[in-house]
């Protein structure tokens, strides 16, 4: 009787802990779906911030203002007549599975940001320049040597200047709400807001809050 009590017993102490492990990982998994993303970062378009292969960033999906200098992540729909739901704006089982940690399947940015023949929408990292109301200029500087942001008639520090070539897109366009002008920190080899214009804030899968990178965290201040 009392080995069938101890036998009992175990079994219920398993039990508890397997169910307390389910619900730990759901939760972890609704963390990452609803509330703070992990994002892989490939490419070289964000460069010298990120590496190109093995940094990760954490993306606040919810209660978030952006502002200029911060960085983001979002779905850029690859051609003008896409119909399908833009994924910022939705989530499927499959999402939340992929979220869980012992899936661990998180979205890769960077990788073939220039294609615009294959699937529907890329996710795709920058850094935003200009927000709505900004006066956004790309031009040739007074040398005509390379091209120079200016934001609200002042030139825009932050990240290099850009070369000229000559499949340059030349911007003077004043943003409407809800619309973001974006760039990559590797300015000469981003696809970004240069080549196709600004982006929809309803694209956005949200804003980074924090980065390891190599090996070390990093808040966001520091990846200004």
């Amino acid at each position: 009787m009392a080995r069938r009590e101890e036998r009992s017993n175990i079994l219920r102490i398993a039990v508890e802990v397997v169910v307390c492990l389910m619900i730990a990982i759901v939760l972890v998994g609704i963390v990452q779906q609803f509330f703070l993303a992990p994002v892989a970062v490939e490419g070289r378009s964000m460069r010298p911030t990120f590496n190109e292969h093995g940094d990760r960033v954490y993306v606040q999906k919810k209660f978030f203002k952006i502002k200029n200098g911060d960085i983001v992540v979002f779905y850029r729909p690859n051609h003008e007549d896409v119909t399908s739901k833009n994924p910022a704006n939705s989530i499927t089982f499959a999402d939340f599975f992929n979220s869980l940690p012992f899936v661990n399947k998180i979205p890769r940015l960077g990788v073939d940001e220039n294609d615009t023949t294959g699937s529907d929408y890329t996710c795709v990292i920058k850094r935003v320049v200009g927000v709505a109301g900004d006066h956004i200029e790309l031009k040739l500087n007074d040398e005509r040597t390379e091209m120079v942001l200016y934001r609200n008639g002042e030139v825009v520090k932050e990240g290099p200047s850009v070369i000229m070539s000559p499949t340059m897109t030349y911007w003077d366009v004043t943003l409407e709400e809800g619309e973001l002008f974006v760039l990559g920190d590797n300015r000469n080899e981003s696809y970004d807001s240069e080549d196709y214009g600004p982006i929809q804030e309803s694209w956005l899968m949200g804003k980074v809050v924090l980065a390891k990178i190599d090996g070390e965290f990093k808040t966001a201040k520091k990846l200004k």
